[in-house]
């Protein structure tokens, strides 16, 4: 009769530690590898792309992308007079 309950209650221990483990690890390989591996690539990117001769390419405008963006200032501009007017 004990060996029976001493029986089950190990095997009750032991589902409880698998479950434990079954959830732990995939949060250790989350750790281990791929933030390592966020942290390398993530320091090797920002080394890579803050290098002064690139910083004229990096910032570089298209000129589609300046004339839409300086119909929007005025745009904006316009909007915020409108208001203005109305508000007074």
């Amino acid at each position: 009769m004990e060996t029976e309950l001493i029986r089950a209650l190990i095997s009750s221990y032991f589902n409880i530690v698998r479950e434990s483990i079954a959830d732990q690890v995939p949060k250790a390989v989350m750790h281990l590898l791929v933030n390592h591996s966020k942290d390398v690539v993530q320091n090797r990117l920002v080394s890579e792309l803050y290098k002064e001769t690139l910083f004229e390419e990096l910032l570089y405008e298209d000129d589609g992308v300046k004339k839409e963006r300086e119909k929007c200032e005025k745009l904006l501009q316009t909007y915020r007079e409108a208001s203005k007017i109305i508000g007074e």
